[in-house]
C-alpha cells in the first residue's frame, strides 16, 4: 500500500509542476477535452485503479492489467501521441486537469481498489481544489 501512496505522490508532484507552468485564463475540465485527450485521460485513470488492484489482489489485478493491454493493443501509443498538442500550454493544462483527477482519486486508489471501480466515471474536480493541495 505504501508503494502505490509513494507512486501516486510523484505522479502528482511531476503533474502539478507541469500544471503549474500553464499561463491558462481556465483550467481545463473534462467537458473541454478534445475525444483524443479524453481517451487518453481516461485509460491513464483506468490503468492507475488496475494498478490500485493488483496491489491488493495481486492475481486479480494482473488479469486486470492483461485484459487492458488486450483491448488497447498496439494502437494504445499513437492514440495517446493523438492526444498531445504542439501548444505546450495546452499540454500543460491536460496534465494539470490529470494531477486533480489523480488527487480526487486518491482516497479510493488507497482505500478501494477494487475491479468495479475501473470503469467508474472520471472525477471532474473544479480548478479550485488544485489550490488546496
Amino acid at each position: 500500500m505504501n508503494r502505490l501512496f509513494l507512486t501516486a505522490l510523484v505522479l502528482t508532484a511531476l503533474l502539478t509542476f507541469a500544471g503549474g507552468c500553464t499561463d491558462q485564463a481556465r483550467p481545463l475540465q473534462l467537458a473541454d477535452l478534445t475525444p483524443a485527450e479524453l481517451e487518453y485521460v481516461t485509460r491513464f485513470i483506468t490503468l492507475e485503479r488496475a494498478r490500485a488492484v493488483t496491489l491488493v489482489h495481486r492475481e486479480e489485478g494482473e488479469a486486470l492489467l492483461d485484459s487492458l493491454a488486450t483491448a488497447w493493443g498496439d494502437s494504445a501509443l499513437s492514440d495517446n501521441q493523438a492526444a498531445f498538442s504542439l501548444d505546450t500550454d495546452r499540454t500543460a493544462g491536460l496534465h494539470d486537469l490529470l494531477s486533480r483527477i489523480i488527487k480526487a482519486e486518491e482516497d479510493s486508489l488507497l482505500q478501494a481498489p477494487v475491479p468495479r471501480r475501473l470503469t467508474a466515471d472520471l472525477p471532474d474536480p473544479l480548478p479550485s481544489e488544485k489550490a488546496s493541495d
